[in-house]
């Protein structure tokens, strides 16, 4: 099941999780993006820099020099958890839509510790319920009902299957 950035973003700012930046520093974004990449952006990393994304709940965009940080691990820097880790859009799907992974920086980003989600909008929508499901003490893998397809991204598994 995938959900588009535009309907994860929607949905998201409806229930007040969601901060957008101002509207004229999207296409600066997208043309810096593209040339840290030297091609063109992924559909759903476009769609994220036009929805003009600043913060889903405590997370907040990833800084454009984040790019140098994950070039080797091949993805594209999203958003940073606020503690020096990333989460990073797999730039080596190929045709396929591509899953959001966590980076640590204690791994020096070298590889996807575990998947954050199986495409970019389901990516979103964890992202927003991550700390309430945390303080909460949500069950293990409820993941699953926003994102069933998170435990089948090919890079990396879902974080309960991680000893992270």
């Amino acid at each position: 099941m995938k959900i588009s950035v535009a309907e994860a973003a929607s949905r998201l700012e409806a229930r007040g999780c969601l901060v957008r930046y101002p509207a004229k520093y999207s296409e600066n974004l997208i043309a810096s993006a593209r040339k840290y990449l030297g091609r063109d952006l992924p559909h759903d990393l476009e769609e994220f820099y036009r929805e003009r994304i600043h913060r889903i709940g405590e997370f907040t965009l990833a800084e454009l020099s984040d790019f140098e940080k994950l070039m080797d691990a091949q993805a594209a820097p999203v958003l940073d958890d606020g503690c020096g880790s990333l989460f990073g859009l797999d730039l080596a799907a190929g045709d396929a839509t591509p899953a959001v992974y966590f980076f640590d920086h204690e791994d020096e980003f070298s590889r996807p510790l575990w998947a954050a989600g199986s495409s970019l909008g389901s990516f979103m929508l964890l992202a927003a319920d991550h700390d309430k499901a945390y303080a909460e003490d949500w069950p293990e893998r409820w993941q699953l009902s926003i994102d069933p397809d998170i435990d089948k991204c090919p890079r990396a598994p879902a974080i309960w299957n991680t000893s992270y």
